[in-house]
């Protein structure tokens, strides 16, 4: 939420306290104390990437959603695939972005039959029933608060306060949304994983600021957002170092099975 203070636009969230969770509070999802599925609560899931290529807000709230519905729902009941279809479903709207129903159907469908074109057409019909019942069901489990707020506008604020360069703030950017396919954003309020970002991405630069990121005038944060922040950057750090080990497996695997080309598409099981 942003208001006009002073003749400059203050930043500051009201997102309510029951989507932010402990570490601990991840270790005792549904999914990890009552399913078969269990292990799949470690892999990162985006259903923006998944399913197409569509305006990032709409891949990032979506994948807001997907992370939220799966706090109060099981792996072993609802399928992730098809939560996913869901959540871009109820994103597009929520976002005002130009895809209808059959749209994101027929990607889904393309998704869940590996790219099998007859099939995927065949399929159509069916994924768009199934898509308007489940985002009745993502509705009711996100407690129907559709009002999403997304780092973006407070990196896009603070790049210019603090005199950081347009190639930072866009790696800062780019760095939300790598992350958005893991439990940041459930975690971290908005304001601490953009400051995040951008100390991140300026490390990476290694471009120094003459004062802190803590002392804008633009951007609330929190009293302990010293130390939220460094949490925020050991999780993003984190989260690339097992992109990266997994890069790694998957090479591995690839290149002992003497596959032509590496699958594109994820398995629907």
């Amino acid at each position: 939420m942003a208001a006009q203070v002073g003749g400059m636009v203050e930043y500051a969230t009201d997102v309510s306290a029951q989507w932010y969770f402990s570490k601990e509070d991840m270790r005792n999802t549904p999914s990890v104390t009552g399913s078969d599925y269990s292990a799949s609560t470690g892999k990162t899931c985006s259903p923006g990437e998944e399913y197409s290529q569509r305006h990032q807000f709409v891949a990032s709230t979506a994948c807001v959603f997907f992370h939220r519905f799966y706090m109060r729902q099981s792996l072993s009941r609802y399928h992730p695939y098809e939560v996913a279809g869901a959540c871009v479903l109820l994103s597009s709207k929520v976002e005002e972005h130009k895809r209808g129903l059959k749209d994101i159907a027929s990607a889904c469908s393309y998704v869940a039959t590996k790219g099998r074109m007859k099939e995927a057409a065949d399929d159509r019909e069916k994924w768009e029933r199934l898509l308007k019942r489940l985002e009745i069901t993502v509705l009711e489990n996100c407690c129907f608060d559709m009002d999403i707020v997304h780092p973006y506008g407070m990196i896009d604020t603070l790049a210019p306060e603090f005199g950081i360069p347009v190639y930072i703030a866009k790696s800062a950017t780019a760095l939300v949304n790598d992350t958005m396919r893991t439990h940041i954003c459930l975690l971290y309020r908005p304001e601490v994983a953009a400051v995040a970002a951008l100390y991140f991405a300026l490390e990476v630069h290694g471009h120094a600021l003459s004062r802190s990121l803590f002392e804008s005038r633009r951007v609330v944060l929190p009293a302990n957002a010293g130390r939220l922040v460094d949490e925020c950057v050991a999780d993003m750090l984190d989260f690339y170092r097992r992109e990266a080990d997994s890069e790694r497996e998957a090479y591995r695997q690839h290149k002992s099975s003497g596959a032509s080309a590496r699958p594109r598409l994820p398995h629907y099981t």
